[in-house]
């Protein structure tokens, strides 16, 4: 009885979020908006490689309107540190988890024998989630197409 009292709060609570939404703000997006159900690709220039997945996070918190992510391809130093950001993809007000990215990055950055990573921070309504490690990218067996991307509070 208590976890069907728990989970109606939870729609209501939801429900009630939703209404409340403004559809209208400033906008940072550097690609068009997309259907969720389609991956936010946009057409990959000449010599461009794109780097595609989803950003999540598992704690039952919803977004905000004014939400932000900032998803960045970086190049991680031999010695585990982080190097040069070769590729971003911002998206205001990019609705709920799991939030669809796809970030181009210059082929000629891209080096066989380099270790790149995925990075992500999600930031609005007082709240940051981020990466705490960047996600293993495009190189040494590591995939470029369907990257998840988990971010925590505070990451």
């Amino acid at each position: 009885m208590i976890r069907r009292l728990t989970v109606l709060a939870g729609c209501f609570a939801t429900f009630i979020l939703a209404a409340c939404a403004t559809t209208q703000g400033p906008t940072v997006e550097t690609a068009p908006p997309v259907d969720k159900q389609e991956p936010a690709a946009r057409p990959p220039e000449s010599g461009e490689t794109q780097v595609t997945g989803s950003v999540f996070y598992l704690e039952r918190i919803a977004l905000s309107p004014e939400a932000v992510v900032l998803v960045e391809v970086v190049e991680v130093a031999p010695e585990g540190g982080e190097g040069a950001v070769i590729g971003t993809w911002t998206r205001s007000s990019p609705g709920q988890v799991p939030i669809r990215f796809s970030v181009g990055v210059p082929t000629e950055r891209i080096r066989p024998e380099g270790s790149y990573g995925v990075r992500a921070r999600i930031t609005g309504g007082g709240r940051t989630f981020g990466t705490s490690e960047p996600v293993p990218v495009l190189t040494q067996g590591h995939p470029s197409q369907d990257v998840q991307v988990r971010v925590r509070i505070g990451g």
